[in-house]
């Protein structure tokens, strides 16, 4: 591999994640590095086109989630795999969420690769969280585990329009599903499972200091014994509805407690509608949108209530973009946030199990206008010179060895 000078980059599946590659882009494309963006809504007319800017040798695709690599008509055929097998353009993939999310396109790329030998070599798989990566490392050693790299911030365009800023109190920006929504899956099989699947829900909810997988295997242990973890794999991969339940259910509890608290909420997402509440006068809730009105809303808040999606020990981009965006994050804790960001430096953290933690932080920030800022300085200056995608562009080209 020589000199990297071209960079291809992913558009056109998830919103969010075209928003990180694209800031991403602007880095590199000021480091003197040309891009190509890959249209997957036009997948026939880019494919053409990438052919004539890939220069074998100095060329790589830096992707989100497997984009472009989930056997995309155009992109792949079953007979010569993928467009960059055909060049060997090394693939640095950041997987957004844990290992077990993508257990089916990580073994469709195994199979890939008894078909067409070579595709692993040019495979190179990023993790957002450090448990994360310990175990892709364990459960998927056929791999590159290429290293840590944790999501990032953005701050709103200065050249955007923006609106006055202290103007909300609270505002939280994702969307809501309520936990009933999952009933579905846990009682898929028979009472038998679904008994399985509840206990260990019910442990985390007790312990969410705890990671998924580790209370996961445990309950698979207890079951079954022993296994390898090529048959872990899939049993694990059938039970990403647990993480997603844990998420929502304190994602609501923690909007519910700070609303029937008495402090009103702003929430940017789907689905609020449906949240419990005792005083629904306390909660605006404002439709889906795009990444950069989401940062838009931020710089018109004083706190940015976060509840992490279970990173243990990563950090979720929503952190960040609170504190670039001019409000203090109030947030429960990941070990690398808070090595990152101490309390106190744009950040006061509180219990998952404890959500009058965050009421009580929250009350104080609104009461001590001159304490708030003074969070939030301390926490920008630090987000600023070590947690925007312009970083972890220049970090991903370091972790390349280029």
């Amino acid at each position: 591999m020589g000199k990297i000078t071209k960079i291809i980059v992913m558009n056109g599946g998830v919103e969010t994640l075209d928003y990180f590659s694209e800031q991403m882009a602007e880095t590199w494309r000021n480091m003197g590095i040309s891009v190509f963006v890959f249209q997957l809504h036009n997948v026939k007319d880019s494919v053409k086109r990438v052919r004539k800017f890939i220069k074998p040798g100095h060329t790589i695709l830096v992707t989100f989630n497997f984009e472009g690599l989930e056997r995309e008509e155009g992109i792949y055929s079953p007979d010569m795999g993928y467009v960059w097998q055909e060049y060997q353009i090394p693939c640095y993939n950041i997987a957004a969420d844990h290992p077990y999310f993508y257990d089916n396109r990580l073994r469709e790329l195994l199979s890939d690769e008894k078909l067409q030998p070579g595709l692993l070599r040019n495979y190179h798989h990023l993790s957002i969280d450090r448990n994360h990566q310990k175990y892709f490392q364990e459960f998927y050693p056929e791999f590159d585990d290429a290293g840590f790299l944790p999501l990032a911030g953005s701050c709103y365009p200065e050249s955007e329009e923006k609106t006055e800023a202290g103007t909300v109190d609270v505002i939280f920006t994702g969307n809501y599903t309520e936990p009933a929504f999952f009933e579905k899956n846990i009682h898929w099989i028979n009472e038998e499972y679904a008994a399985f699947y509840q206990g260990i829900i019910d442990e985390l909810i007790l312990h969410p200091e705890w990671t998924v997988e580790a209370v996961e295997l445990s309950h698979c242990e207890r079951e079954m014994g022993a296994n390898s973890p090529e048959d872990l794999r899939p049993a694990l991969h059938k039970m990403i509805f647990i993480d997603l339940y844990l998420r929502n259910f304190f994602r609501g509890k923690i909007v519910a407690e700070v609303c029937d608290a008495g402090i009103p909420v702003t929430v940017i997402g789907k689905g609020w509608e449906k949240l419990a509440l005792t005083h629904k006068e306390n909660l605006t809730i404002l439709p889906q949108t795009d990444s950069k009105a989401c940062l838009r809303a931020l710089t018109t808040a004083k706190v940015s209530l976060n509840v992490m999606p279970w990173f243990k020990d990563g950090a979720h981009d929503r952190v960040f973009n609170s504190i670039l965006n001019g409000a203090v994050c109030v947030s429960d804790r990941s070990g690398y946030l808070c090595e990152e960001l101490p309390e106190g430096y744009g950040v006061c953290y509180y219990d998952l199990n404890h959500p009058e933690e965050a009421v009580e932080k929250i009350r104080l920030l609104l009461s001590e206008d001159e304490r708030r800022k003074q969070i939030l300085e301390a926490g920008r200056t630090l987000t600023e010179k070590g947690h925007t995608w312009e970083q972890r562009a220049e970090q991903l080209l370091q972790m390349a060895g280029i």
